[in-house]
């Protein structure tokens, strides 16, 4: 091999050596979608409350055409929603770098709940309890938002319209149930620690669970504060 021959062999593998460095280097320099996508993903992952299942997840792409320098510092991540139960977010991407940059990536989710659903037919003005609903895993979507997870949410409330079976209890379709009416006569249980007797007085306005309401005894025509318990029935600690 001539002198010459060796000399632009040296040369041409030098420059592919530094070619390649340089390549290396620039590819470094640069923050991956897959790592802009998945900061956005665990974002999302971090405001679903802990009684939601997400079942699927995904960001979408960026376009391949676009880069971003490498970030020194931890991602900077923000919702433009203030929501924690959606199917689909607007998660802003922000690099505090100098120079700084930043991206808008849209992420959709599957979620699924345990939520109050109907078992039969529940008509107009009944009471929701534990015979008329059940709890069971749906799927969240933008029209149940307002749903109920747990009984307790429920407990003194009767059903605004009729509700057909294995539909998802709304807020919408409920209202709080007027328990005593005023005038309506009403049994007065009163307890302490040793003795609970029960009697008869007349409820001096209407009532819906859980409220304190002026009830007579009809023995003594004492005035008493009375918590409304069920219907016709009221409560008192003595």
């Amino acid at each position: 091999m001539t002198p010459v021959n060796k000399s632009l062999q040296f040369t041409i593998g030098l420059a592919l050596v530094f070619l390649s460095h340089t390549n290396a280097l620039l590819a470094g320099e640069q923050h991956s979608h897959d790592q802009i996508r998945s900061a956005a993903i665990e974002f999302v992952r971090s405001q679903v409350p802990e009684d939601v299942t997400i079942k699927e997840i995904s960001a979408g792409e960026i376009d391949s055409r676009i880069q971003f320098k490498q970030c020194s510092r931890a991602l900077e991540t923000k919702s433009t929603s203030n929501k924690h139960i959606a199917k689909s977010w607007t998660i802003g991407i922000r690099c505090l770098d100098k120079p700084a940059w930043s991206i808008y990536i849209p992420v959709k989710a599957r979620l699924t709940r345990k939520m109050l659903v109907s078992k039969t037919t529940i008509t107009r003005g009944e009471m929701i309890t534990k015979n008329n609903v059940s709890i069971t895993e749906r799927e969240i979507s933008n029209q149940n938002l307002n749903h109920f997870s747990d009984m307790s949410n429920v407990t003194g409330r009767e059903a605004r319209r009729t509700i057909r079976p294995d539909r998802i209890i709304k807020s919408s379709m409920l209202q709080q149930a007027l328990m005593v009416r005023k005038k309506e006569t009403v049994l007065i249980y009163a307890k302490n620690q040793k003795l609970q007797i029960s009697m008869k007085g007349t409820a001096l306005k209407n009532g819906h669970y859980n409220q304190m309401i002026k009830v007579r005894n009809n023995s003594s025509k004492k005035i008493i504060d009375a918590v409304v318990i069920d219907r016709g029935v009221v409560a008192v600690n003595f």
